[in-house]
């Protein structure tokens, strides 16, 4: 029991924010910057659907999540039986490791990045065939490359790499798709896609109909501000779309009314969208701007979060400011390193001022 029980410990204890002291009134303010969350959101819009919504609760939600099914459709020029929504991204990255990992063999994918997929595999009897990042910390294709072979079932890649942030060079990575997207399963990570610079335009949602065998998986997590309403969705050929399907626990309706009244609000809610990713991007050149200023190396995102290097640091960073109920993140796995999420002007102001205590 307690070999099954770990690798799911792993889910819930990945980082320091399991750490956190869990705050009341009189307690001082928790900075949460360790989960990639966007302090912004939901939206005033988004707000008033999930209170609409409310009047349907009583109603199994088979027709929302229909209609959301046929928004995300419109949204991405695809056709609604090229869509699946799940229980946030984390769900359809675990449907991906049950339907393709039952088959034992290997997933391939680079390291560090996130393994939640890799992970659930690996609890079904399929193995992580991994390679390093490339020198400069990228998502490493060539190397990935070399190690596809016959027993590989699925390739995994995540744009913008969580934890480094670094996106991949669009061209290089419609290559490696249109080489192996009609043969092996190979799964898209774009939970971070729409804060890059490129947003949805740097996606590879536009490969599928050409190549069946690319997975595409999104969020409403971060841009839109939906974390704590789960909601996931991807994109893929209907043949892939209905292996995976065929193992979606609760006939495929594991999503509330109000999560999809949200989803559904949330994109048609094209001001909070640019809001939510211009406030990103000035948080991000903020902390990146203070890095420069002291000399502290960091890894160039596309993302909500910056990695950052803890060599020019007295003490871990991760550690020394949750003793001040600040929440960023290490890893690890990642040795030397931590991870700090964009938060609001102010949060930002006070993770750089309390930081800034710990420069060597």
């Amino acid at each position: 029991m307690a070999a099954a029980i770990l690798p799911v410990s792993r889910w819930y204890n990945v980082g320091n924010e399991a750490l956190a002291p869990h705050p009341t009134a009189d307690e001082i303010r928790l900075i949460r910057l360790g989960s990639n969350e966007n302090p912004y959101g939901p939206s005033a819009v988004v707000r008033q659907a999930i209170a609409e919504s409310l009047n349907e609760a009583n109603r199994y939600p088979w027709g929302m999540i229909g209609r959301l099914r046929e928004e995300i459709a419109k949204k991405e020029d695809l056709p609604p039986e090229c869509v699946i929504v799940t229980a946030g991204s984390t769900e359809l990255l675990g449907l991906a490791g049950l339907t393709f990992g039952l088959a034992g063999g290997e997933m391939a994918a680079c390291a560090p990045t996130f393994d939640f997929l890799m992970i659930y595999a690996e609890r079904l009897g399929c193995t992580w065939a991994r390679t390093p990042l490339d020198q400069h910390y990228q998502y490493d294709l060539d190397a990935l490359d070399r190690i596809i072979g016959t027993e590989t079932r699925l390739i995994f890649v995540c744009n913008p790499n969580n934890p480094t942030g670094i996106e991949i060079p669009h061209a290089r990575l419609t290559s490696f798709c249109e080489t192996h997207g009609s043969r092996i399963p190979l799964y898209v990570d774009e939970a971070y896609i729409e804060l890059s610079p490129g947003g949805r335009s740097s996606s590879m949602a536009s490969l599928i109909e050409q190549h069946p065998k690319i997975i595409i998986g999104r969020t409403f997590s971060k841009i839109h501000g939906l974390a704590g309403m789960r909601i996931g969705y991807g994109l893929a050929h209907p043949d892939v779309i209905k292996k995976m399907e065929q193992f979606h626990m609760g006939r495929n309706m594991t999503l509330s009314i109000p999560a999809c009244a949200a989803a559904v609000a949330a994109l048609g809610d094209a001001a909070f969208e640019e809001f939510s990713k211009q406030k990103t991007t000035e948080g991000r050149e903020m902390i990146c701007d203070h890095f420069n200023q002291w000399g502290v190396r960091y890894l160039p995102s596309a993302a909500n979060f910056v990695c950052f290097s803890n060599e020019q640091f007295s003490a871990r960073p991760a550690e020394a400011l949750h003793h001040e109920n600040i929440i960023i993140r290490d890893y690890a796995y990642f040795p030397g390193w931590s991870r700090v999420s964009v938060g609001t002007t102010e949060e930002n102001k006070i993770f750089l001022d309390s930081l800034s205590q710990y420069r060597a």
